[in-house]
């Protein structure tokens, strides 16, 4: 049904054609107005880029959060339950480049801009040994 200032347009020499139209419109535009007011969803990583983050850590970082290294993220098996893959740039951007695999904590902290900060260097010393496995100078298996 079509809200009222919407029923006062439609006059009786309107075609149901012409009408259609201008109901798909009107929905059309109401969708549109919904779909931007959603919040921004996070483009969801590749599992190659994953499984990447999980033996470049596990390997160059001994399994240790590479923000804080304090916490272990990962073993021999795979991602450990508090390891997070965070997404270093933005949230539409999933390459290994983009993101790393941090511990739930750090992950939390690099919401706040002081913190993300002073984390810069550590995520660009990790993207450097990950370089290296991308590269093909250092084997991953």
């Amino acid at each position: 049904m079509l809200p009222a200032e919407q029923m006062s347009l439609i006059t009786p020499e309107d075609s149901a054609l012409e009408r259609l139209h201008r109901d798909v419109r009107f929905v059309s535009e109401l969708v549109a107005d919904i779909r931007d007011s959603l919040p921004m969803q996070r483009r969801p990583l590749p599992e190659w880029v994953k499984q990447l983050h999980i033996r470049v850590t596990y390997l160059r970082r001994n399994g240790y959060c590479p923000c804080c290294q304090a916490i272990p993220v990962c073993d021999e098996h795979g991602k450990l339950p508090d390891a997070e893959l965070d997404h270093w740039l933005n949230r539409f951007r999933n390459g290994p480049q983009e993101s790393w695999l941090v511990c739930r904590s750090c992950n939390e902290l690099l919401e706040t801009p002081t913190f993300k900060a002073t984390a810069h260097s550590s995520f660009y010393s990790y993207q450097a040994a990950l370089r290296l496995f991308l590269t093909g100078q250092r084997e991953l298996f």
